[in-house]
């Protein structure tokens, strides 16, 4: 794929981001939610892929692009690349080169062909790197904290409402319908995507239009969920990637992504991999996304991967961004000090040590805290749940000063 300069995304001329609520940006690492001309956030209850492709803010970020410009909006991005890290921009450069992309750019888009479906927040897990946005569990967690005369005023409430969008707008399966010939790449994230079927009627009109041989398909979950209807469809498509959000291993795996039982995600990932063995079009990927609560223990998590490590065909080290006290880039600098130390020295697989070292340095290049907002985050979670961090991960209690 020939493109104008070596900072070019792709996306905004040719991909769109659902978000849970409805709202859309070029990708799911735009800081900004995409504005309508009339300075309104766009809402895919009521608007089309057309007109928000064509919207004067894609043209303008089209434009940044085309000028050589880094925009603001993409800073995620430009932050891990500073790291050393391969940044989704350059992977999605990578993942679209073969998928036939006009050369000639200018400031209009091309034809729509990679989607990024986050359709509602349907989860069955509340974790504590998400929230009610993604998590119709939070969400319901969050309104049951609340006297029931303030319930329907919450936040909570409104995320809970907005996540029910691809069932009240059946419009937008029709305009979803109208793209499918252009479409190669279609990401479902979620909530939890295997929990939304209305997802497998989009996938099985593509089986249906004898189309399927050219679309790939990615999946984010937690790996809650063995979906029997995905036996029969995903066998006709070009490929399937199944990513499994694997933070941590045993209790603190079940800590961090409350709800989940470790056995049952394990025994889960095995049926999948037996599906792998029958469907050469399958393949199982990790995403481990480090974040304050795995920082301290991601030597372990590598080891696990390598002792799994014909398992998957894939890990990708996710680091977290947002929200701000959760990412590594904001611990104190003692912490900082300390997880240096220990991850550099760590006695991890051969295979794992440039990726730690871009870990750590994009850890000491964020702007650090003095860790308070982390440690209230943390104790009203713990009180809301019953559990306690000291006693899960204490090593890295200690490092923050938890009590």
């Amino acid at each position: 794929m020939n493109i104008p300069h070596d900072k070019f995304c792709v996306l905004p001329w040719v991909s769109l981001e659902a978000s849970p609520i409805g709202t859309v940006r070029p990708c799911c690492l735009a800081d900004d939610e995409l504005l309508d001309d009339a300075g309104e956030k766009f809402s895919l209850l009521t608007a089309d892929f057309g007109a928000i492709q064509n919207s004067r803010a894609m043209t303008e970020l089209r434009e940044q692009f085309l000028a050589g410009k880094q925009p603001q909006t993409c800073r995620k991005c430009w932050s891990e690349e500073r790291a050393g890290r391969t940044s989704k921009r350059m992977h999605t450069l990578d993942r679209l080169k073969h998928m036939g992309i006009s050369s000639e750019w200018t400031a209009d888009a091309k034809p729509l062909m990679f989607l990024d479906l986050k359709l509602g927040n349907i989860c069955n897990l509340k974790c504590r790197i998400c929230g009610s946005w993604s998590s119709s569990q939070f969400a319901a967690e969050d309104i049951a904290q609340l006297p029931r005369e303030e319930q329907k005023k919450s936040h909570a409430y409104t995320m809970l409402r907005a996540g029910a969008w691809p069932r009240e707008n059946q419009q937008f399966w029709s305009e979803i319908d109208s793209h499918l010939n252009d479409i190669r790449y279609i990401e479902f994230t979620g909530g939890e995507p295997f929990m939304i079927d209305e997802h497998f009627d989009m996938l099985q009109g593509i089986v249906d239009r004898g189309i399927a041989d050219q679309v790939e398909i990615h999946y984010n979950t937690n790996g809650t969920q063995y979906p029997e209807r995905g036996e029969a469809i995903w066998r006709h498509f070009r490929k399937v990637e199944i990513a499994f959000s694997i933070d941590d291993t045993g209790d603190r795996f079940e800590y961090q992504r409350s709800n989940a039982v470790w056995a049952e995600v394990c025994e889960n990932m095995d049926r999948f991999r037996d599906l792998k063995e029958i469907h050469a079009n399958i393949h199982l990927q990790i995403c481990a996304t480090v974040n304050v609560f795995n920082i301290c223990y991601i030597d372990q998590l590598a080891v696990w991967l390598d002792r799994n490590t014909d398992s998957f065909e894939f890990v990708y080290w996710n680091v977290m961004h947002d929200a701000w006290y959760f990412s590594v880039a904001t611990l104190p600098d003692t912490a900082k000090l300390a997880l240096t130390q220990h991850l550099l020295n760590a006695p991890i697989p051969p295979r794992w040590h440039g990726e730690f070292a871009r870990i750590v340095d994009f850890m000491n290049g964020g702007a650090s805290t003095d860790g308070f907002m982390l440690r209230m985050k943390i104790r009203d979670l713990d009180q809301k749940r019953n559990t306690n961090f000291a006693q899960t991960c204490p090593e890295m209690a200690q490092l923050i000063a938890y009590e």
